[in-house]
């Protein structure tokens, strides 16, 4: 007969505990690393911001369109993608205001980016948050394009092109540059003059006009009144206002068939500047 050692009950009762130890803590490593996984996904799911800025990239058909152009961080982004021939000038363009849901912010500088990269210098766009009061945005511009000069020393002039109220803010910057550098700078369908909205809630408004600093070479683009769909609905065009050292272009009704409005005189006036070099 075979002696066989009877086994505590105190061991059983370990014995269980043991397993129910390590089936709690499997079920808490699978739960914990499921939970890491999900942050992790909304995270890199939800962060739509672009830290490339290629041609390569760029969607021309706006049902694709992917706000590849506006969806990043605020700052200069350095286009890239195409040949550049001469650095010491380059353009910074600067959009506009868009309204929250808009689905296709920045699609309308698509087609102008890719003309203005046709003469090879290099482009920045500069991004901001439009929801901030003009002269809130246009003296932090001021600032960083005054680090941005220091930055790039090889740049002996600049071209700056703003759309909307991208264009308020640039026409802002042609009136208070105060340095050496010289700026080219084009406001498109801008309002210049203000706004209903900038002057109820910032109490911003130029009746007075603008007074271009030294450096300064000018361009004010206006748009048809009628035919911008951006101003039209107002008695009055915001877009009339007074330059002093500056000057006023005024834009076609018509770009052959199509009609010249708010996004598309952006595509005109690139190509206007484009033919111009």
């Amino acid at each position: 007969i075979r002696w066989r050692r009877q086994k505590s009950p105190w061991f059983n009762l370990y014995k269980n505990l043991n397993y129910n130890y390590v089936n709690l803590m499997r079920i808490l490593f699978n739960k914990i690393t499921g939970l890491i996984f999900y942050v992790f996904v909304s995270v890199t799911c939800s962060d739509t911001n672009y830290s490339d800025f290629t041609l390569a990239k760029f969607r021309y058909d706006k049902k694709s369109y992917d706000q590849y152009i506006i969806a990043r961080n605020d700052g200069y982004h350095r286009l890239t993608g195409y040949d550049v021939a001469d650095s010491t000038y380059g353009i910074v363009v600067v959009p506009g205001y868009y309204p929250k849901g808009w689905t296709t912010k920045g699609f309308e500088w698509v087609d102008p980016l890719r003309e203005l990269s046709r003469s090879k210098v290099p482009i920045w766009l500069y991004r901001y948050d439009w929801n901030q009061c003009p002269e809130q945005v246009a003296d932090r511009f001021h600032k960083r394009m005054i680090n941005f000069q220091i930055e790039n020393p090889h740049l002996d002039s600049l071209w700056v092109i703003g759309h909307s109220y991208g264009g308020l803010i640039v026409a802002l910057l042609a009136e208070n540059w105060d340095q050496e550098l010289p700026l080219t700078i084009h406001a498109i369908a801008a309002g210049l003059a203000g706004s209903g909205v900038s002057e109820r809630f910032c109490g911003f408004s130029k009746p007075s006009g603008y007074v271009i600093a030294e450096y300064v070479r000018f361009t004010q683009w206006r748009t048809s009144h009628a035919q911008d769909g951006a101003f039209r609905a107002l008695e009055v065009d915001p877009q009339i206002t007074n330059l002093f050292g500056g000057q006023v272009q005024q834009l076609p009704e018509n770009w052959g068939e199509l009609r010249l409005g708010h996004n598309l005189s952006i595509k005109w006036v690139c190509k206007k500047l484009y033919n111009s070099l």
